[in-house]
This record gives C-alpha cells, structure tokens and sequence, in this order.
C-alpha cells in the first residue's frame, strides 16, 4: 500500500537532483574587455599643448549587441557565453581614450566643463567594420576626424584600416582587437599633434 507513494517520492527526488546537476553544470558567461591594464602600457612622454574630447564611437548594428559577434562559415554569429563587459561603444571609446591620453600625454574632458582659456581637440571615430574571426584575426575599418574649439580651419577627416592575427580561443580574439585599437590611436595622436599646432595636417597611409 505504501510503495507508490515511496516510489513516486524517490522518482521525484532523482528528477530533481538531475534537474540541479543540468544547471550547475551548464557552461558559464565570461565577459570580456577591450581596456589594457593599467601596468601593461607606458606612457608618453612629450605632454600636447591641447586637451581633447573623445566623442561618442559610432559602430556597425550587426555588433551593436552585448554578445561578442563572430564571423564564421556560417557568417556573423552572437556568441551567447561570450560577451562584453560594458556595451561595445562605450568600451571602444574608452580604451581610445586611454590610448589617446597615453599617446599625447594630456586629459579627454568629454562630458567636462571646458577650461577657460584651453584648447580642446574634438576627436570623433565612427566604425565602418569590426569583425572577428576566432582563431584568424580582428578587423577594424573607421572613418576619424579632428576639429579645434572655435577654430576657423576645417576638419580633418581621414580613414584607416586595421587587421591583426588573432590566436586560438576569445581572449586571443580580444587581445587583437586591443591591438587595433591601439594603432588607430597611435595613428590618430599623431595627426592630433600636427594638426592642433598649424590648423590642417595629412591622413597617414594605411
């Protein structure tokens, strides 16, 4: 009289178990970041006569998600358990800030009230691509200009593209990105230089 209910109790028991052994054994999310650390970089070492204000990044809506998005045979595919720690704009602009800022020795005070009496270099970048490929490389094609605080000279807008190797696994793929980011704003600071002492300057070669 009593077995079924024992048996159905046991049965229970067992689904659930196996229930809570799908869920912590399910693969976790790792989340990712294009910022270099703080102690893997040096610092420049010719302080620029100007401020500037990174503005906000433009990027491509295919990766404009909270997954990294990869090209495969397939094409472009989200990678749910690998994603970005902030959203894909926000840490663009950061870590060309931090580049910037490195590479010309001064402050972006975007967002900031403006100094009485500084110059301030605008620097936008909007991204045409940003495709990665797992395993083979990171890609970044981007249109970038240059424009001065009440200045009468016109804009500089260049272009650049940019393509690293990347290794085996996501952080290798992330590395790389880090590395182009690092050119485009190595490139870019050295057109800030010349372009904020005589009003124009010249888009480097890619």
């Amino acid at each position: 009289m009593t077995s079924r209910p024992i048996i159905g109790r046991c049965a229970a028991i067992a689904f659930g178990t196996a229930l809570l052994g799908a869920c912590t054994s399910a693969a976790p999310t790792h989340y990712h970041s294009l910022l270099d650390r703080p102690d893997t970089v040096a610092p420049a070492t010719a302080p620029a006569a100007f401020l500037i204000d990174v503005q906000p990044v433009g990027i491509p809506a295919q990766v404009d998600r909270p997954q990294i998005v990869v090209r495969d045979a397939d094409g472009m595919v989200p990678l749910e358990r690998e994603r970005w720690i902030a959203p894909l704009a926000d840490e663009i602009r950061t870590t060309l800030s931090a580049g910037l800022t490195r590479e010309l020795a001064t402050t972006d005070v975007a967002g900031q009230p403006r100094p009485v009496g500084a110059r301030v270099l605008n620097i936008r970048v909007d991204l045409r691509r940003f495709e990665s490929a797992p395993g083979a490389y990171a890609a970044v094609d981007a249109t970038w200009s240059l424009s001065l605080d009440a200045a009468k000279s016109s804009p500089l807008v260049c272009s650049i593209r940019v393509r690293e190797s990347a290794g085996e696994g996501y952080e290798a793929l992330v590395r790389a990105h880090r590395l182009v980011l690092a050119t485009i704003a190595r490139r870019i600071a050295t057109a800030a230089r010349a372009y904020a002492t005589a009003g124009d300057g010249t888009c480097a070669p890619d």
